[in-house]
């Protein structure tokens, strides 16, 4: 009896420790289930802010679908006073939106506030839940499926659906920087050590900020006057007076039939600073756009579909406050079917730069967005209009040349592929050929001085296009040059670049 007593008080003790195991093993799965990443509770929490997120936007949403006009435009009027009304909380500059004018929302792109959450209203209607981000730094190599706007401090991205940030420091410390991007669809990029590869591989563009209050300023309000002297000569006062006070240029000028004209710039160095001049935007004869030229409508472009086109672009560029540009030339325009072999912006090849004319460039160039854009359902692709190019060398007019302490938007020797002339050598002496795309590099952005000068929209003289900095031949050395010749004209110094908005 003694030996069977002590021999099940055994397996009792056994079964208790087992029991006891089992428990704990049982009480942490249930723990781990409860609050670990993916844990109930936190899924939970998850789900309620998701929810919450949705519901804010679905409210301005709502509100802003019933502010439009016949028109398709939003009625500020009318929704400062539907947001006032309907949506309990709504705050706009920190504050609730009043029924006078004490705070209203007064310009668009706004940024408003329901339960915490950002919310941003486009002047296209578009209604975002933004990404605020503290610097670049959160989203160095982050792949974004869908279209996404960052808020950064003052400034904002709009990156298109289908982009990774690039996971290279050098290619994302600040805006002013070069903030590129690769358009890498769903492929991750986990290792970016292989900078060679990737920059070969993926077609890379860089953010180009244009201020929002100035992308776009309008006869009437900003410009004052009843000929087209008196409207120029308000421009330059106007450019002169802002440009001194606050360092801003706009890009367009809407006039009073509502369509649009790009404002073009000359640049000049005088007593040390770059000054920045803007062309007469009424002039009938020199360069301007958007225009068509005498071929265009054989190759089915017309003037309005080019004013629809530069008026796509530039209400973007003020929503968006700025564009994407490529990164190097615009590459394999020469395909007989875009949709099979697309334009490319990468490192490293002459294929397609050269040999094909102005209407094929643009082409490929408006191609790019059915073929290489489809996880983006706002931003189109364009060929470079003259007034992106001008905004380029507004945001780059500090720079200085670091062979010759030049201004690099004025005097660029040394820094783009012009060979062996006057006596300096950029490094690529033999001037017979282009070199490979990605030679010379200004804030990320590759050969803008150099290897083929590029075409944009510049209409002049009613038959030629216009084409802008030098290239592998030339002896001039301005990023910011500009010339002109006809559409139809193939030649291997010609080549273009491609814009994202």
């Amino acid at each position: 009896m003694k030996k069977l007593s002590e021999k099940t008080r055994g397996i009792t003790l056994i079964a208790l420790v087992i029991t006891i195991i089992v428990l704990l093993i049982l009480a942490g799965v249930s723990i781990a289930m409860l609050t670990g990443d993916n844990g109930i509770l936190t899924q939970a929490n998850k789900s309620k802010t998701e929810n919450e997120k949705a519901t804010a936007l679905e409210k301005v949403k709502m509100e802003v679908a019933g502010s439009l006009n016949t028109n398709g435009k939003l009625d500020l009027e009318v929704l400062n006073d539907n947001l006032k009304k309907n949506i309990e909380g709504l705050k706009y500059n920190n504050k609730e939106i009043s029924e006078d004018d004490s705070n209203r929302i007064t310009n668009l792109p706004a940024v408003v506030e329901l339960n915490s959450y950002i919310i941003k209203i486009s002047n296209n209607g578009r209604v975002t839940l933004p990404v605020i981000i503290e610097t670049l730094e959160d989203i160095k190599g982050k792949y974004y499926p869908e279209d996404t706007d960052i808020i950064t401090g003052e400034q904002t991205i709009t990156i298109p659906g289908g982009a990774t940030i690039s996971g290279i420091t050098d290619e994302c410390k600040t805006i002013d920087d070069g903030l590129v991007i690769y358009m890498t669809n769903e492929d991750i990029i986990k290792d970016w050590t292989d900078t060679e590869t990737i920059q070969k591989t993926y077609d890379q563009f860089v953010w180009i900020p244009v201020d929002k209050e100035m992308a776009i300023i309008e006869e009437g309000k900003e410009i004052i006057g009843n000929s087209n002297t008196e409207k120029y000569a308000s421009l330059k006062t106007f450019i002169e007076t802002n440009s001194k006070t606050a360092g801003k240029y706009p890009m367009a000028v809407k006039k009073t039939d509502g369509t649009y004209s790009g404002i073009l710039y000359d640049f000049l160095e005088k007593e040390n600073v770059v000054e920045v001049k803007p062309r007469d935007y009424t002039t009938t004869l020199s360069y301007r756009e958007p225009d068509i030229v005498l071929n265009d409508e054989r190759n089915n472009i017309t003037k309005n579909s080019l004013q629809e086109e530069y008026k796509n672009m530039i209400e973007k560029v003020e929503n968006n406050g700025g564009f994407w540009v490529g990164r190097y030339e615009t590459t394999n325009m020469n395909s007989e079917d875009f949709l099979v072999k697309t334009v490319t912006v990468i490192k490293g090849t002459t294929e397609g730069i050269s040999n094909v004319n102005w209407y094929k460039m643009y082409e490929g160039q408006k191609s790019y967005e059915s073929t290489k854009l489809a996880k983006s359902i706002n931003t189109t692709s364009s060929m470079i209009w003259g007034s992106q190019w001008d905004q380029i060398m507004i945001w780059m007019k500090n720079v200085q040349n670091t062979i010759n302490g030049k201004y690099y938007v004025i005097n660029s020797v040394g820094m783009g592929n012009f060979g062996d002339i006057n006596g300096v050598n950029d490094g690529y002496p033999n001037t017979s050929l282009p070199a490979n795309t990605g030679c010379f590099e200004v804030k990320n952005i590759y050969d803008l001085a150099g290897n083929v000068t590029e075409r944009d929209f510049e209409e002049q003289l009613n038959s030629d296009r216009g084409v802008r900095g030098g290239t592998y031949r030339s002896i001039d050395f301005s990023s910011s040059s500009r010339s002109a010749t006809s559409p139809e004209s193939i030649s291997l110094v010609y080549g273009s670049r491609i814009t994202l908005y």
